[in-house]
């Protein structure tokens, strides 16, 4: 039969693939994340390649103006910036090398690049020469070789082709990039769908068991309207049945009595037998019938809790109890003070002591009181020296209407050790013996503490 899950079951359960599904979620928006982060590093870094190209295109055509005004006019302070676009450009071509180291394309058109810069630059270095050490008119001749321009075409030219290059690299990034932003934008979406589906979901699951809820309470209130009014009933049906058996009873217990008294001369030893027979049969049925009124009355009628000294409630028990002067009960050291239905805990050592002085076949009877703490209870023993109990019965015996000897020898009910049991475990103790054949019993019960205190009265013996 399939398990029915509870509500916390089934919100838990949800919040664990909730968990599970967004810890996915989340590694998809970090992955996507570092990928956009990288292609945003990748497209910055071609931007900037892109921008140096044309810088360093820019510092050669910077050079070449200095150096033409200085060989017009002769000026060498024209010179400094030319010197310093040179060094610049050697600068931005080593941070090329750098920036394109992981593109193969650009590292092959790199070299040529240098190449070409070089002599480029060699070639003014030359113009630059011959108007320093020939004149005017020599620097002239050398600048309008044509050789320059040719080689800053070249230049010119192979600064395209790597910014065409770096271009299609930027493009690319810059797809990678967006494809990263709108995937992001799905996940997120895709989240807030979840998230809003696992909540209305999980609100619909709520309400449901609330509901469901709702109806079993309502249901368990009409079970105990119908189980107090049948309680109600048992207990009047018990009231009733009590009455309408005791009635007839009394009679036969008392037309027997007459019987006895009245016609004795005329019975014979038989029949003054079946009438002493039948007066004990009423009688043992006018004990059962107070038995089982009693047994159904644990638990269902409560008296007020007192503070009952067990020391005093031993002796009353015991005076009322009048045992023969044969058997000797003794309390050993001083009982607690508890705080409980005095007239059931009363029934529970009358019920004890009454048995063990019932049944005790030794010429000499004892029978022993003692109460030990055991952690958070009172832990009772009631011992006698009596005819002991075979362990097949110890069970049997808290049983309703179970006796070990014949109704003709023993007065018993059968009632007596199952009303101790239910009041017992009624107030959340337990019971249990030990016994051995020929030796005596030990009943054990327990009873909870809850801060009760303990006297210090001296054990008593009668």
């Amino acid at each position: 039969m399939p398990m029915k899950w509870s509500v916390e079951h089934k919100v838990l359960s949800g919040f664990a693939v909730a968990l599970v599904i967004l810890v996915g979620i989340g590694g998809l928006a970090y992955q996507s994340t570092l990928s956009f982060m990288q292609t945003s590093r990748l497209a910055a870094r071609s931007q900037e390649t892109i921008t140096v190209l044309a810088e360093i295109f820019s510092l050669l055509n910077q050079a070449e103006t200095r150096q033409r005004i200085y060989i017009i006019s002769g000026n060498e302070r024209y010179l400094t910036p030319r010197h310093a676009s040179i060094d610049r450009i050697h600068a931005l071509t080593e941070s090329m090398r750098q920036a394109t180291a992981d593109d193969p394309g650009q590292q092959q058109l790199l070299p040529e690049l240098v190449r070409r810069i070089d002599k480029r630059l060699l070639l003014l270095n030359g113009v630059l020469k011959a108007r320093q050490e020939q004149g005017f008119e020599a620097g002239r001749a050398k600048l309008l070789a044509g050789d320059g321009e040719r080689e800053m075409e070249a230049v010119h030219a192979v600064i395209v082709q790597m910014e065409e290059g770096e271009r299609a690299r930027l493009k690319r990034w810059v797809d990678m990039t967006q494809s990263n932003a709108d995937r992001m934008r799905v996940i997120f979406f895709l989240a807030l769908i979840f998230v809003a589906a696992f909540f209305g979901v999980l609100f619909l699951l709520i309400r449901r068991e609330m509901a469901e809820r709702k109806r079993v309470q309502n249901k368990l209130a009409q079970f105990v309207t119908e189980l107090k009014a049948a309680n109600d009933e048992l207990k009047n049906f018990a009231y009733i049945v009590s009455h309408d058996l005791k009635a007839p009873l009394r009679g036969i217990g008392s037309l027997a009595d007459w019987l006895v008294a009245d016609q004795a001369e005329k019975l014979d030893d038989e029949g003054r037998e079946h009438l002493r027979l039948i007066t004990q049969r009423v009688r043992r049925m006018d004990g059962l019938i107070d038995g089982i009124l009693q047994y159904s009355r644990v638990g269902r009628i409560k008296e007020t809790l007192t503070e009952v000294d067990l020391n005093q409630l031993l002796r009353d028990v015991i005076d009322s109890l009048a045992p023969p002067e044969n058997i000797a009960i003794r309390i050993a050291g001083a009982l607690p003070t508890i705080r409980t239905e005095k007239t059931r805990i009363q029934q529970v050592f009358q019920n004890l002591l009454s048995n063990a002085i019932k049944y005790m076949d030794k010429p000499q009877g004892e029978i022993r009181i003692a109460c030990v703490s055991a952690g958070e209870d009172w832990e009772f023993s009631i011992s006698d020296n009596g005819p002991g109990i075979e362990t097949r019965h110890f069970k049997r015996i808290f049983q309703l209407f179970q006796t070990l000897a014949p109704h003709d020898r023993v007065k018993s009910t059968g009632v007596g050790l199952a009303l101790v049991k239910k009041i017992v475990e009624q107030y959340g103790g337990k019971i249990w013996l030990e016994s051995k054949l020929g030796e005596g019993s030990t009943f054990f019960f327990t009873l909870p503490k809850r801060g009760q205190r303990t006297l210090t009265t001296k054990g008593e013996s009668r």
